[in-house]
């Protein structure tokens, strides 16, 4: 499914933050939607021609056999396949002149660009456009944030503590989001404490030796649930604490090495 018009992302309430990293372009989470600036090369047909697609033109340039070119051409449409997907990704983005003035207000197309050069390229884009021609990650459209953590959180190991991208930049969002459903949960073992409390006093379950069982397993496991699903959290706050400050002082030092400085703590 393509990415929703701009004008439509303002209508969902979304902030749109601007990213350089390619890899968060058109990834959303809660109020917030995260779009890379159109490059100004990839407007350029000159870039195209010279530096992406494979010509006779382009093998005069490239040094080296016919291996070489290949391999070059292979890598080349790769490069292709990505920056048609990101283009096509901003045909649908920018679908009305309103879609445009915003993105020019937001910084994400060049500001000399005009209206009609875009609906241009728009037109030359769809007309030409096959899906096995970009790549497959523009198939997608828009990505939710917290769905795609959870994916790399159970398929790489590397990334369990951070997932695709840490999303929390203050600790009190990463207490917020964690021990608000638990507190959800104790409410509801609350309730159903009660429930059971007020059963066990009517004569046909109080007599019940199955209710009594229920009651008593519950009763255990509300006792037990709630401090160690906090007594978690906990851990997972110093983990991932401990994690991100032994990656900022790794950098740290890498870069004070690099600068040829010694920092002294």
């Amino acid at each position: 499914m393509p990415p929703r018009p701009l004008h439509h992302q303002l209508f969902l309430s979304r902030n749109i933050i601007i990213t350089e990293k390619t890899d968060m372009h058109l990834v959303w989470s809660k109020n917030r939607i995260f779009l890379k600036p159109i490059p100004r090369f990839l407007l350029d047909p000159d870039f195209w021609t010279h530096h992406l697609l494979c010509s006779s033109a382009s093998k005069e340039m490239l040094e080296g056999s016919d291996d070489d070119y290949a391999y070059a051409c292979v890598k080349r449409h790769e490069l292709v396949a990505c920056g048609l997907g990101f283009l096509f990704s901003y045909a649908a983005l920018v679908s009305h002149e309103s879609d445009f003035h915003i993105a020019q207000r937001e910084y994400l197309i060049p500001e000399d660009a005009s209206w009609l050069a875009w609906k241009c390229l728009v037109r030359q884009l769809l007309e030409q456009h096959s899906y096995h021609a970009v790549n497959k990650r523009y198939w997608y459209g828009e990505l939710r944030l917290s769905r795609i953590d959870k994916i790399y959180r159970l398929t790489q190991p590397q990334c369990l503590l951070r997932g695709y991208s840490s999303s929390y930049y203050h600790y009190s969002d990463f207490f917020n989001d964690e021990v608000g459903p638990i507190a959800s949960f104790t409410v509801y073992v609350a309730v159903v404490l009660a429930a059971m409390q007020v059963g066990l006093s009517t004569d046909r379950l109080s007599s019940s030796s199955v209710f009594q069982d229920v009651s008593w397993g519950f009763t255990v496991f509300a006792i037990i649930a709630p401090p160690a699903a906090f007594l978690a959290v906990f851990l997972v706050f110093v983990v991932s604490f401990a994690s991100s400050w032994s990656h900022t002082r790794y950098h740290e030092n890498k870069r004070y090495r690099h600068m040829g400085v010694l920092h002294k703590m």
